[in-house]
């Protein structure tokens, strides 16, 4: 197991000689859903309605104590902290390196005050409240996974490169590989009658032609000769398609249907896992 390390637009925070994290309590804290059921005159309970999460936020408790350095390095340390994180005119890339060696990042403010508490001559204590407005951290690598051409439709595609994401993933992209006539994909996560979100394209894709649906970017792009048509893309959630986590035990899925599908018939999925802390 590795050592957990926490960074800055690149600077370290956590070395390990003056600076490291003192305790967790706040840093696994998952964002607060955003969203309400529906009262309905003259009916029981109320009519559910689906959720989102709001923006995320941690707390990183820092410990800063001097080395050959004495109380003067103490202050430099303090002083670096300021540097790096009392930028409010932008958001910082905050990256944390877990013990399980996986790289995560997010987009975070510092919102609150930075008050360290003095520990006499010994080093100082210090809480730094981070705001994510995004709402979730994502891994710095991309993951992808295809399933093979050719095979017979409806097709199920188990994402097992996306195995360990906690949150929702609205940010991948969908390669759709002809031929292939009206594509539809859906998301199977959640086992046989639950379907999540999906969507349809409702056209054409030629053999050796291809479409690539982009959650992230909201953008239609075709290759060898394919012009995309925008309306005819239909999606039944808020992206694309929003993925949801696998459950335990499950990986993430999706299938691919249509009609009219040949020997390079393919679905492919590439993006970054994303997580709630």
């Amino acid at each position: 197991m590795a050592r957990e390390r926490w960074l800055v637009d690149g600077y370290e925070l956590t070395d390990g000689l003056v600076r490291d994290v003192e305790y967790r309590t706040g840093l696994t804290t998952t964002p607060a859903v955003v969203g309400s059921n529906a009262a309905v005159p003259n009916r029981i309970g109320e009519l559910w309605r689906p959720k989102h999460h709001g923006p995320g936020k941690f707390t990183l408790a820092l410990w800063l104590a001097p080395q050959a350095g004495g109380w003067a390095e103490v202050e430099r340390a303090w002083e670096d902290l300021l540097r790096a994180l009392a930028r409010p005119n932008r958001l910082l890339a905050f990256e944390r390196h877990t013990a399980a060696g996986q790289i995560r990042r997010c987009q975070g403010e510092v919102l609150s005050a930075l008050a360290p508490t003095p520990l006499g001559q010994g080093g100082m204590r210090l809480g730094v409240e981070v705001n994510v407005p995004a709402g979730y951290w994502e891994s710095t690598d991309v993951a992808a996974a295809a399933m093979a051409p050719g095979a017979p439709l409806p097709q199920n595609l188990d994402l097992e490169p996306f195995a360990d994401a906690t949150a929702p993933m609205e940010q991948l992209a969908y390669r759709i590989t002809g031929p292939i006539t009206a594509p539809t994909v859906t998301d199977t996560t959640d086992g046989p009658g639950r379907d999540g979100d999906s969507f349809t394209y409702t056209g054409q894709i030629g053999a050796g032609q291809s479409l690539t649906v982009d959650s992230a970017t909201w953008q239609l792009t075709g290759t060898a000769g394919l012009v995309p048509d925008p309306a005819r893309l239909t999606n039944t959630g808020p992206a694309f398609l929003r993925l949801a986590p696998g459950r335990p035990g499950r990986f993430p899925s999706v299938r691919l249907s249509g009609t009219n599908a040949g020997a390079g018939t393919q679905l492919a999925v590439t993006g970054r896992r994303t997580y709630l802390t």
